[in-house]
């Protein structure tokens, strides 16, 4: 008997579930302590491609494998279909996992010539859900109320909806929610979309054009929105950290009013959103700009026009400034130095370079940022600055 087969079952299972599902039955001719292991694998990933000539033995083999499955727990099962398939077929594989005491399910369904596939109801009733990924999938269908009360990441891609309810109803049956992605189909049937969960974390939205998004979300810590034609409604947000990246017009609403500590996101925004951000922020005595995601579009050259008037908060509150990722180009030092000129309880402004593993930045150009920045009038006799 090979080394490999010696080590416990936990191990051998774990090397199982990094294989491709498809090629998981061959070990039985490893040995025989190889025999029955593939059938207690509990992370499944069934994949077919567009260009599957064999889609009868692919739903065959789906069918088999989950039935001979005998994990105590299905941990994880992978649906990705790039070709269409039956709400039969689906159906029959959603229900068995479900039955399994399904904990994360991802279900991406690209093949997009027909409708949205339609999921069974007993997957809106699982109780055992963790994380739940739906992509090109109708909820038109659904009965409420449904059972999410373990569920704690929700990715809901290219979903449609029966109206503006539909959303609401949804996301009130996951009490401890803490993770939402929602990408949104161009006509998916709601106009007001209302994200009220009181859990919620960290949120990533990107909207469709004409639409609204009302955000109540009092424990939220990150908000992502690549979003360039819709409104945006902040109705409560009493947070003091915050990471931010928006893309669109500046949201609306009683917000930020005890923010202290805010990360802001550069790769996709304006510099007029950072400045309405600060006229909103009361309290905030932290601010740090850092290209977080790296620019989704391609860099854009941001357009930078000093406000004619100074937010309160940038003279007479913030302390500390940090830009993570400044690459010296003229936008940001004008950026900087108006920070820097008008920030008069600043304490220490760091600038730290685009790192090394995106674009190396040479000696030359790092002394040609640093004497630059050291050349800045600053309003703060205080103000400590540091590069590195």
């Amino acid at each position: 008997m090979d080394r490999i087969s010696l080590l416990p079952n936990d191990f051998l299972l774990h090397i199982l579930s990094l294989l491709p599902t498809k090629d998981v039955p061959a070990t039985i001719l490893l040995s025989k302590r190889w025999l029955n292991l593939w059938k207690l694998v509990s992370k499944l990933n069934y994949i077919e491609r567009y260009d599957n000539d064999d889609h009868v033995g692919f739903v065959r083999f789906v069918d088999r494998s989950l039935l001979l499955n005998t994990a105590l727990v299905l941990e994880s099962l992978h649906l990705k279909l790039d070709q269409q398939c039956s709400d039969v077929d689906v159906g029959f594989w959603i229900i068995t996992a479900v039955r399994r005491g399904l904990r994360e399910l991802s279900f991406e369904y690209c093949y997009t010539i027909e409708e949205p596939i339609r999921l069974p109801q007993s997957l809106y009733t699982c109780g055992t859900l963790v994380a739940l990924k739906l992509q090109n999938v109708s909820l038109v269908d659904v009965q409420f109320p449904v059972c999410f009360k373990l569920l704690k990441t929700l990715h809901l891609d290219e979903v449609i909806y029966l109206d503006d309810e539909t959303p609401k109803k949804l996301l009130s049956c996951c009490p401890i929610l803490q993770v939402l992605d929602l990408d949104r189909a161009e006509n998916d049937n709601v106009r007001r979309f209302s994200i009220t969960v009181p859990s919620l974390q960290k949120f990533d939205y990107y909207g469709r054009p004409g639409s609204v998004l009302v955000m109540n979300t009092p424990s939220l810590k990150y908000f992502k929105s690549l979003d360039y034609a819709s409104e945006c409604m902040i109705e409560y947000l009493p947070v003091k950290r915050l990471l931010l990246c928006l893309s669109s017009e500046f949201p609306s609403g009683s917000i930020f009013h005890q923010l202290e500590h805010l990360e802001f996101c550069t790769c996709e925004t304006e510099c007029d959103l950072l400045m309405s951000l600060l006229q909103h922020s009361p309290k905030l005595r932290s601010l740090k700009l850092n290209e977080t995601h790296g620019n989704v579009c391609g860099y854009r050259t941001l357009h930078w026009e000093e406000p004619s008037t100074v937010p309160e908060t940038l003279m007479l509150v913030l302390e500390t400034f940090e830009w993570r990722n400044y690459r010296g180009r003229n936008v940001e030092r004008e950026l900087a130095s108006f920070v820097l000129k008008h920030a008069r309880r600043l304490k220490v402004a760091t600038f730290s370079p685009l790192a090394s593993t995106q674009l190396d930045t040479t000696l030359g150009e790092k002394y040609r940022m640093i004497t630059e920045l050291a050349r800045l009038p600053r309003g703060s006799t205080e103000c400590e600055l540091v590069f590195g």
